[in-house]
């Protein structure tokens, strides 16, 4: 089976090529790990360039902006969660930061890309502390989000399964996100395939979605 097969099972039919896309990026982060998740590195691979930092972890949302393969890419990357934490113990100023950092890309995201190292255990509070930090966005975001599974050496589709199997709250996750995922080596900048085979991916959720993007409350975009 090829690597991220049973993705693009998941998303058969017709789609159509985008001229913009909007990407949000979101995801948590380990206490005392001395490996950063990959959420800046995954969006400086995507748009081809250094545009986030990486030297330090994300304070606020930010926004930068590429040309990839003809299409214009928006991608915001966001403060990460402690993955052990519930959402009463996350610092109310990242809350406030994930909630309203969907008005960085308006008129609402094409696609979420929930970040997740291919080496991180995947307890069952990780998964709450997810569902937590999330409802708050949008009734409809599991609709737009795609897993991206970010790894720092080759990864091939049987580790990966290997890796969920393990971990059944992460197959409970995926289920969630009628599988969609992704996997990103984010050492290997000059691999554009992975890049392309992403925003295919992402064409085929904004196709299955009608076009629509998240949409984002009143409350929020105001």
């Amino acid at each position: 089976m090829s690597e991220n097969r049973t993705m693009e099972d998941s998303t058969s039919g017709s789609n159509t090529r985008l001229s913009e896309i909007r990407i949000l990026m979101i995801g948590g982060r380990e206490l005392g790990a001395k490996e950063a998740s990959g959420k800046s590195s995954a969006g400086n691979i995507i748009l081809g360039r250094n545009a986030f930092d990486i030297s330090r972890r994300t304070a606020r949302s930010v926004q930068a902006t590429g040309d990839v393969d003809g299409r214009h890419l928006i991608v915001v990357d966001t403060p990460g969660w402690w993955w052990h934490y519930t959402i009463q113990n996350t610092p109310q100023f990242d809350r406030l930061e994930i909630i309203k950092s969907p008005t960085l890309c308006l008129p609402g995201p094409h696609a979420i890309l929930l970040v997740i190292p291919v080496y991180l255990a995947f307890p069952s509070i990780y998964r709450m502390t997810l569902e937590q930090q999330i409802k708050f966005l949008s009734n409809e975001v599991w609709k737009h989000i795609i897993v991206l599974f970010t790894s720092t050496e080759p990864c091939d589709e049987s580790s990966l399964k290997n890796k969920v199997r393990k971990w059944p709250d992460l197959e409970q996750l995926l289920g969630r996100c009628h599988n969609r995922y992704h996997i990103l080596n984010i050492n290997n900048q000059s691999d554009s395939t992975q890049v392309i085979a992403l925003l295919e991916k992402i064409e085929k959720l904004a196709a299955q979605n009608k076009g629509q993007c998240l949409k984002i409350s009143q409350s929020i975009s105001a």
